[in-house]
């Protein structure tokens, strides 16, 4: 999760003495920002009622599929859009994992699942990076196309230090959304809130929500 905002902050100068201590320090903080982010999904999972079928798209090979697995009966479906990512995400998942994770690459815009198809889509990597609003639309009005209930997905939102220090520095980045905006496309592409959590509240840019498909 190195390329997300709570990946190992700055830290500051120090002795080449003092290497061991500064790397002691970075491992530490990439640990800490690993248990948040566990943490976060897990919170995420008990909003959506615990699914049973999931898609993970694009499948994470950041340590999650554990995670997504705490329920026995939870089954994974890995969603790549090529083959050779799908292959890389897949290599090394242990033996218990590997018969509950089903593969299946795939288009973002054209999922190559029928309607209503999983419990649960579950998006950890992609939206924050859609700069183009329509495009975000299109690709959240196909997640509830193919989920019958619910959706976790991860944004970067504005409201707090990280995305002010960031607008300041790149302010044509589109990828830190108003969160006023975000939540009108959820609610356009057919979704309500069920909840949301942020990474670190005030502080951190981002923010999971639990969308809920409107009946």
């Amino acid at each position: 999760m190195s390329s997300h905002p709570h990946s190992t902050p700055h830290l500051p100068n120090v002795g080449v003495g003092q290497s061991s201590a500064r790397r002691m320090l970075s491992r530490m903080v990439r640990r800490a920002a690993q248990w948040r982010a566990r943490q976060l999904i897990s919170s995420a999972l008990k909003l959506a009622d615990e699914p049973s079928l999931v898609l993970d798209l694009p499948c994470a090979a950041d340590g999650f599929w554990p995670l997504l697995h705490t329920s026995n009966s939870r089954v994974v479906i890995a969603a790549e859009t090529t083959t050779e990512r799908l292959t890389a995400a897949l290599a090394g998942l242990a033996p218990a994992l590997a018969c509950r994770v089903h593969p299946l690459q795939t288009s973002l815009l054209a999922i190559d699942l029928g309607a209503n198809a999983v419990d649960c889509i579950f998006c950890m990597h992609t939206l924050h990076l859609v700069d183009d609003p329509q495009r975000r639309l299109a690709l959240l009005r196909e997640f509830n196309r193919v989920t019958r209930d619910s959706v976790i997905v991860s944004v970067w939102v504005d409201g707090n230090l990280e995305a002010a220090r960031q607008t300041a520095l790149s302010p044509r980045n589109g990828q830190v959304q108003p969160r006023a905006q975000i939540e009108r496309e959820f609610t356009e592409a057919g979704f309500r809130i069920g909840g949301h959590r942020d990474f670190i509240p005030g502080v951190a840019m981002l923010r999971l929500y639990v969308l809920h498909k409107r009946s």
